[in-house]
């Protein structure tokens, strides 16, 4: 695993140990994960680290479970991260966060017979067309039930405290946030919030087969559970709550999907 540092000259002791935040980000678009994590000022004085995929071109699940090893020994918040994932506006502080939950940046929950989205920000191409507002604005964390893959932050102290708590490595990019949710709230009893932060998302387009055994997965491995996800209904149950909606959001327009 190659990991490439950002300078950590301008970080304070603060950010750089104890309960401070580390940031993983794995990539196979150098481009893309230099501007948007080494070059973005709103990632200046934290612990960025950048992760070579391109050779390996191991599934996420993995990497982070192989980060997860390297630092569960230590006291610090682990934040993994999409490299299409720009942070637009101040990064969430971790001081008050309650460290037996899980968090993202975007989540879905029910809200009678609808999923509703959580976390507002911009969802576009590769390329920064085609952008559009996805998930209600919050203010402060939000109890949702699913998180979206984009981002993930865990305590390692959860980690420590619940051995069973790791992603899913099945999932090798879609699902594993989901399954991590479903995880948490089925076996381990805890919540999963949604954290406010303003950001763009890179990372419209179809969903593939990859997606569907996913699908097929997680209802093998969930066989009682029905929760929202960003793209669909998930776990063994899921057709008890396809009866009152069918998903159509917009951020994965049903015409550009492939079964």
């Amino acid at each position: 695993m190659s990991k490439v540092p950002i300078d950590m000259a301008t970080a304070d002791a603060g950010e750089r140990d104890g309960d401070g935040l580390r940031v993983f980000v794995p990539f196979v678009n150098e481009e893309m994960a230099t501007r948007f994590f080494t070059r973005n000022e709103r990632w200046h004085g934290y612990q960025v680290e950048l992760i070579d995929n391109r050779v390996r071109k191991a599934g996420l699940s993995t990497l982070y479970n192989e980060i997860i090893r390297r630092h569960l020994d230590e006291d610090a918040w682990l934040f993994f991260v999409h490299e299409d994932f720009e942070v637009q506006g101040p990064v969430f502080k971790t001081a008050g966060l309650r460290r037996e939950a899980i968090y993202g940046t975007f989540g879905v929950k029910m809200q009678g017979h609808l999923p509703i989205g959580h976390g507002e920000h911009c969802c576009s191409r590769k390329d920064g067309t085609g952008g559009i507002q996805v998930g209600l604005p919050i203010s402060a964390p939000v109890w949702v039930d699913t998180l979206d893959c984009q981002s993930i932050l865990l305590h390692t102290s959860v980690l420590r405290n619940h051995p069973g708590l790791r992603f899913d490595e099945e999932l090798t990019f879609d699902l594993y946030a989901e399954a991590l949710s479903m995880s948490a709230q089925e076996s381990c009893g805890l919540p999963v919030f949604v954290l406010p932060l303003a950001f763009q998302h890179y990372s419209h387009g179809k969903v593939t087969e990859r997606y569907w055994r996913g699908l097929r997965h997680l209802a093998r491995r969930f066989p009682d559970m029905a929760l929202p996800g960003a793209c669909s209904f998930l776990g063994g149950r899921a057709a008890e709550l396809e009866a009152h909606f069918t998903y159509d959001i917009i951020a994965n327009p049903a015409s550009e999907r492939s079964a």
